[in-house]
């Protein structure tokens, strides 16, 4: 894609992001193996070996982060596709969120909130990108200037 003043598309550290979710998914098989199995150690290490890698890398792979003009656009997923369009004239903030996980992989998780959902969770996340102060920035400089052409243009 190429750059413009209009188009934007993020960076993201995709070996950080794959680490992380191999990591989070393989803790998860084993806490839920162990509940529902008994064999949660096993379950683990089949998935961080075997079937994980292959699973996780297509994952990463099919993340994109995107200012598209006036709209953010995030793309997700290889088995069950996900292409989220926030308008930027919705987005109420940007919230950066780096739990004990994430900060061992030296990620954060940019969580975008908006306007009129009516619910609490965040209209779409963002993992991986290598600055997320300066992404944060953007999106909200973006956002002031998308919500200041509606109000001139009302």
């Amino acid at each position: 894609m190429a750059e413009t003043a209009e188009n934007h598309e993020f960076e993201i550290d995709r070996e950080a992001v794959y680490r992380y979710l191999r990591t989070l998914v393989t803790l998860i098989m084993v806490l839920a193996g162990v509940w529902v199995f008994g064999a949660g150690l096993v379950l683990g290490l089949l998935w961080y070996f075997a079937i994980g890698p292959w699973v996780h890398r297509r994952q990463v792979e099919a993340l994109r982060y995107r200012l598209d003009g006036a709209t953010l656009r995030i793309d997700s997923g290889f088995i069950f596709l996900s292409r989220k369009s926030i308008p930027l004239d919705r987005v109420t903030d940007v919230v950066l969120v780096q739990g004990p996980l994430l900060r061992y992989f030296g990620l954060w998780q940019m969580r975008i909130q908006t306007a009129g959902t009516g619910q609490q969770m965040p209209e779409g996340a963002m993992v991986g990108i290598p600055d997320p102060d300066a992404a944060r920035d953007l999106i909200m400089r973006r956002r002031d200037e998308a919500a200041g052409d509606n109000r001139s243009g009302a």
